[in-house]
């Protein structure tokens, strides 16, 4: 039986505008003045994030970035701190906020669920001393959907023209910027949302997801995977929420200085879970493979009630084996669905 699609109305918090394309590049250089405009670029065949020195060089009509921009928040490697003659000195925060353009509505959400990971139990200090200040804006093809946690949504509507609405103050000061142009629309919009598919249909249901996942721990799933899996960690390098990380600490010769670093890491690497000594706890990528998922559906679900996951799709577009995660979640509920209707 088909299911009718929803129909949703969205208020805009703030008045709508327009902006005009060309205008893009103008804007991007007044943005300039006080922010470091992160923004989509073209390299070596693969749309990505990077900072901006020329507006030209952005990437406005992509489809999602090879890689997601948490860097910009949680970089690959960063100083948490240096002794010197036994006085310790702390990174300083660049003085220019970061400003992220050209989104996409995943990556936003990813952020936000990002915050509210690097808020519990306590902040993340060198987090949140770049993303306090930073503004995200989005641009999309698509209608909104819902209130989204960005700060400026821009939206496709021709050609040549973009719908802007704010959601904070800090887009409603990026919108008095003098391209931008007032519309006469009204502020509640209607539109039709189709039903989910794939992987983010999958994910609707954490609680299911949860239970699967916990099940299938010994299913014969994993053996198969880890014959495929490589170990690489290019899943959770190129997912908006994988930020397991470790540090690293060097010191001087003589004593004198040190430093500690921390740097990206991925719970699928074989050095992630071994400790001194060269025991690890997950010495197989079995075990580790499942982990992945483990923390993504079972431990995500328990601490934050919602999958660790956005739906990207980022994770099996790059995967060097072809494993698919859609695929593999929907086989494990598959299975786990036969079993509780086995005992029903």
């Amino acid at each position: 039986m088909l299911k009718a699609d929803k129909k949703t109305i969205i208020k805009v918090m703030k008045d709508n505008y327009k902006i005009d394309k060309n205008q893009i590049v103008a804007l991007i250089e007044k943005l300039k003045q006080s922010f470091q405009i992160v923004a989509p670029v073209k390299k070596n065949g693969e749309v990505i994030f990077k900072k901006i020195e020329e507006p030209d060089d952005i990437v406005l009509d992509c489809e999602i970035t090879s890689m997601p921009p948490k860097e910009f928040f949680l970089p690959p490697e960063e100083k948490l701190f240096e002794e010197i003659n036994n006085e310790i000195n702390a990174p300083k925060p660049d003085l220019k906020p970061i400003l992220i353009f050209g989104l996409k509505p995943d990556d936003v959400e990813a952020i936000t669920y990002m915050d509210e990971i690097m808020s519990k139990p306590t902040e993340d200090f060198y987090y949140w001393q770049r993303r306090k200040n930073s503004v995200l804006v989005v641009i999309s093809n698509e209608p909104l959907k819902a209130a989204p946690k960005c700060d400026l949504f821009l939206e496709k509507i021709s050609e040549n023209d973009y719908r802007a609405s704010a959601f904070t103050d800090k887009g409603k000061k990026i919108l008095e910027i003098e391209y931008f142009k007032k519309s006469e629309e009204e502020k509640k919009r209607e539109f039709t949302e189709k039903e989910k598919s794939g992987l983010k249909k999958l994910i609707l249901d954490s609680e299911l997801l949860a239970d699967a996942v916990m099940w299938s721990k010994n299913h014969k799933i994993w053996d198969e995977l880890a014959k495929k899996c490589l170990g690489c960690g290019i899943c959770t390098y190129v997912c908006p929420l994988c930020y397991c990380f470790s540090t690293e600490d060097s010191v001087s010769l003589d004593g004198k200085k040190c430093r500690r670093c921390r740097k990206w890491d991925a719970c699928t690497l074989p050095g992630f879970s071994q400790i001194s000594g060269g025991h690890s706890f997950r010495s197989t990528i079995k075990e580790r493979y499942y982990n992945w998922h483990y923390h993504k559906f079972v431990r995500a679900y328990k601490e934050y009630g919602k999958s660790q996951c956005v739906g990207c799709e980022r994770c099996q577009k790059y995967c060097p084996a072809g494993i698919d995660i859609e695929k593999v979640l929907s086989e494990i509920l598959e299975e786990y669905k036969k079993v509780l209707s086995s005992q029903s």
